[in-house]
């Protein structure tokens, strides 16, 4: 197997498997008599699923070109959706549980696979500067803490008080990689404090992960009470690890020995 071909596998095997459970979060917080998009979502779910069965395969060449230019297709399909969807999110017209800043954050990631996929097209490799990586994940982490916060019972308070911890740090990551993202208009790629931050970073994200793998844990044995899916911090771990994964390639640093594309938790 080349290059390619290694790089295009990991890139559909993570992300077919995130749009999949995407399409998995706006099914399930939809209100019952929002039946139209109930469908379309169910419909997306089989989609990905099925995309997703095929990067799990043995392709050939000519296959994994073929399986690229379907991903584009149905992605660029499920993005149309999430859009309409956040429309009328914001101008009251659907009934949904999932609020519009976690819409968002599903596009902002979606826009990203989009963004490999036309690389992927090409017959290129994707690659990508450590701070734009920071820039995606740091902000979504933030927002994954701030979301399990929210859906822990009010009981649950030291829980809730490490996820606003978490949600905190991160942010505060996220604003120094806007920053960080400024100064290589210098020209310089490298220089010791961007050197630093990766690793900041990267130590953040590790904890955080462990931290969801541990609420992950808690639900799926009903030690926590919540509202939370065991597929939510699933989900979110597997973006940490990918963030984790991608950073290691673009900065140099350690590989964080965790597999993005592991199979989803069945709830």
């Amino acid at each position: 197997m080349t290059d390619y071909e290694k790089a295009a596998l990991f890139e559909h095997r993570f992300w077919l498997q995130i749009l999949g459970d995407h399409s998995r979060f706006i099914f399930n917080s939809l209100y019952p008599d929002e039946k139209k998009e109930m469908q379309k979502a169910g419909m997306f779910i089989e989609i990905f699923d099925g995309l997703l069965d095929e990067a799990r395969g043995n392709l050939l060449e000519k296959d994994l070109l073929r399986l690229t230019r379907k991903a584009c297709q149905y992605t660029m399909e499920l993005k149309q959706f999430k859009l309409q969807i956040l429309e009328s999110h914001i101008t009251g017209k659907i009934k949904i549980s999932l609020p519009p800043t976690f819409f968002n954050h599903m596009l902002n990631e979606l826009e990203e696979y989009q963004g490999i996929l036309y690389v992927l097209i090409y017959n290129r490799m994707p690659k990508a500067h450590a701070v734009h990586h920071h820039l995606l994940w740091l902000l979504d982490g933030s927002g994954h803490a701030s979301w399990i916060g929210n859906n822990l019972d009010d009981t649950e308070r030291e829980l809730i008080k490490i996820s606003r911890n978490y949600a905190k740090d991160l942010e505060g990551l996220y604003l120094k990689a806007v920053e960080m993202k400024g100064y290589l208009r210098t020209g310089k790629s490298k220089f010791p404090s961007l050197e630093k931050f990766n690793e900041d970073a990267e130590m953040k994200m590790l904890d955080f992960k462990v931290f969801l793998n541990e609420i992950e844990k808690l639900i799926l044995e009903k030690k926590v009470l919540s509202t939370i899916l065991p597929l939510v911090p699933d989900h979110m771990a597997r973006e940490e690890c990918y963030y984790l994964t991608k950073l290691a390639m673009a900065a140099g640093i350690n590989a964080p020995g965790c597999e993005p594309g592991k199979p989803r938790v069945e709830d």
